[in-house]
């Protein structure tokens, strides 16, 4: 019984320290789409001008667009983990 409660402190320490990092990705991520959102302004002002600053501002919005959706893969990775410790302490019961 005493393995098995130690077993469910850490399944929850786990749990309580994926849930942190969770909060901090997912204020990275908002963060991330308003970048993408002001490059997607910058490119679309950008259209009228003269190319060099079009391509620049192209570049911006995909960097911008690649950023947001690696952090997003991250934070379905700790959903899934979190997901599975979930289930690993109702197991433990």
């Amino acid at each position: 019984m005493t393995k098995d409660m130690r077993g469910a402190q850490e399944v929850l320490a786990d749990q309580f320290r994926l849930t942190a990092d969770l909060c901090v990705l997912t204020g990275e991520y908002h963060r991330l789409l308003q970048r993408v959102a002001a490059a997607g302004f910058a490119r679309q002002m950008a259209e009228d001008g003269p190319e060099p600053q079009l391509i620049a501002a192209e570049r911006s919005e995909i960097a911008a667009k690649f950023a947001a959706e690696s952090c997003e893969v991250k934070i379905q990775d700790l959903e899934h983990r979190l997901s599975a410790l979930g289930q690993e302490l109702a197991a433990l019961k």
